[in-house]
């Protein structure tokens, strides 16, 4: 697990609200507050769609660029939120690539590697982290998920710092 601070916060609300770069995340949840406050439970509701829909459900999260365009209407102004936060997971299938690009063994166990960004009081911070099914200390999954989201940062040409 990483902290950084978001030392770029206009850049980096840009990309966020403006840009595709976090559209392939899926939004576990999240909050947004402005003169009032809002919240976000990213868990689709299956039974919301048809019988095809649902079979075509991959994740059980909605994608963050499916919300993004509604976050952006209820941020943009010229007023400042006072606080944000949004958990961002990657998708299984992201999540399969990153272990046999890192070359990380996790057996039967299906991790979830989130990004839960937050702002408040004029600084954004990004936290990593990842959720196991099974007890274990081997650390190689966390390692691999910090490696993979600087890098991620870098080819974004998002400026951040560890703390």
């Amino acid at each position: 697990m990483i902290s950084l601070k978001i030392l770029e916060m206009n850049r980096f609300m840009g990309k966020l609200l403006k840009g595709e770069n976090f559209d392939g995340f899926l939004l576990k949840e999240g909050f947004l507050r402005t003169s009032i406050e809002y919240r976000f439970q990213g868990q689709l509701f299956t039974e919301y769609f048809d019988t095809e829909e649902q079979a075509k459900l991959e994740e059980k999260y909605v994608y963050w660029g499916e919300l993004r365009p509604t976050v952006f209407e209820l941020i943009k102004g010229k007023r400042t939120p006072l606080a944000f936060s949004f958990t961002l997971l990657l998708t299984k299938n992201d999540t399969t690539q990153l272990l046999a690009r890192r070359q990380v063994n996790v057996g039967e166990d299906s991790p979830s590697l989130f990004l839960q960004i937050r702002f408040e009081h004029g600084t954004g911070h990004m936290v990593t982290g990842t959720a196991r099914n099974v007890f274990t200390l081997d650390k190689s999954l966390e390692e691999a998920w910090d490696v993979e989201v600087r890098q991620l940062m870098k080819a974004m040409e998002l400026t951040v710092e560890e703390e």
